[in-house]
């Protein structure tokens, strides 16, 4: 008999996990987009109606908020960055990069990508991180910035912090690292630690709300990757979320043929209600709709669709007394072992979900058209990402990000 309590030392993380696990056995929801033939109540953005839209999704064009809220002032905040570096990033074969640096076992992806830079020599993204959130105290009074790591990666981002402590001071702090445990899975129904895996980003959306915070006043908390510099908000976007109260933003982008197999936020009509959800390319195979599924928003009579960028912001001066809801599980089959994982933007779309049934609205979608994408969301998915980034753009020595 597995005892939780024998991994899991962080009470949070405990409960996330015992709330992926009470799912086990329930049957997890079918999701069909609506079609011209049958209209399921479905509708990613590129097909939902437009009245539906205007009345269920706070829906904001980054155009629109930067002409309205930019500032040149310092905004009056603290702006804590949430940087995860806990992924492997299996998909991305860096084995022979690595040793050009003399390395030979791999950490995260922000830590084993290096690109040069005038002032340090070559460095890794991770590090590049840290040496452009202390340059965000031109931008924001107070800045603090946690790694969310796992216990391999955390004592090389430890090294790069020795490295430039120098950096901090009463304006730029660190807050200890969140470190995501390996867990176990199951076998044959059952719990068993034959095979121990982390349980999804669910879990950093879910402890943002639940764990310590920094101190300081107007509190806007920024989760993005770890790999990439262009994960982090700009005064406009903060003065906004200020200004407006906006409890939560996920950041999207308008999809394009690169982005054919990532979510897409929809809405979902039930009864007299309406939710924000997300349509995975796995769901959209479990119909049998990967094809429609992939087409959405590239077709010429649609309208835009919002591909999911994992970037997300969120205001505690906004979000008090919100109720905070567990992610629905995901069961990532590894040969005779199933990973209990969530997804940060669950956490975030069934938290908005009791807030509508109270008639409140809880996450608002911020979308950056094609042009302005690579502002915010740069992937690296695989090397060739990181190749055509080295290739094709440049690094601001001064502001650390890529232009």
């Amino acid at each position: 008999m597995i005892n939780l309590k024998d991994y899991i030392k962080n009470p949070i993380e405990l409960e996330y996990f015992e709330g992926l696990f009470s799912q086990l056995n329930e049957k997890s929801e079918q999701l069909t987009i609506a079609t011209p033939e049958k209209d399921t109540g479905v509708y990613p953005t590129a097909i939902a109606p437009r009245e539906l839209m205007r009345r269920e999704l706070p829906f904001h064009s980054y155009e629109d908020i930067k002409q309205r809220y930019s500032t040149k002032e310092i905004v009056d905040c603290t702006l804590w960055l949430r940087k995860m570096h806990g992924g492997l990033g299996s998909s991305l074969d860096r084995s022979d990069y690595l040793k050009k640096y003399g390395r030979t076992t791999p950490g995260s992806k922000s830590t084993d990508l290096y690109i040069e830079t005038e002032e340090f020599g070559d460095i890794s993204l991770a590090e590049a991180q840290i040496i452009q959130a202390s340059k965000k105290t031109s931008s924001f009074k107070r800045v603090v910035l946690q790694d969310l790591v796992n216990n391999d990666v955390k004592p090389i981002l430890d090294k790069m912090w020795e490295k430039h402590s120098n950096l901090l001071n009463e304006n730029f702090t660190r807050l200890d690292s969140v470190i995501q445990q390996k867990l176990p899975t199951i076998k044959n129904g059952e719990l068993t630690d034959e095979r121990l895996a982390p349980a999804g980003h669910g879990f950093f959306g879910y402890e943002v709300f639940k764990g310590p915070r920094p101190e300081g006043e107007n509190l806007i908390a920024c989760i993005g990757n770890g790999e990439d510099l262009s994960s982090t908000p700009d005064r406009a976007i903060v003065n906004w979320m200020l200004t407006e109260n906006i409890p939560v933003v996920m950041v999207t982008t308008t999809k394009t043929k690169r982005d054919m197999k990532g979510g897409q936020i929809a809405l979902k009509v039930e009864g007299d209600k309406t939710f924000l959800t997300i349509v995975e390319k796995a769901q959209a195979e479990q119909a049998g709709q990967l094809e429609y599924f992939e087409q959405l928003g590239l077709r010429e009579d649609d309208e835009d669709a919002f591909f999911n960028t994992n970037l997300v912001l969120i205001n505690f001066n906004a979000v008090q007394d919100a109720e905070i809801a567990l992610p629905d599980l995901i069961k990532n089959q590894k040969g005779e072992f199933v990973q209990l994982e969530g997804a940060m933007g669950s956490v975030l779309l069934n938290s908005d979900r009791l807030s509508r049934i109270n008639n409140k609205k809880f996450v608002h979608i911020l979308n950056v058209n094609k042009e302005k994408r690579l502002k915010f969301f740069n992937p690296i998915k695989k090397i060739d990402d990181f190749k055509f980034i080295k290739k094709n753009l440049l690094l601001n020595n001064i502001s650390f990000h890529f232009k």
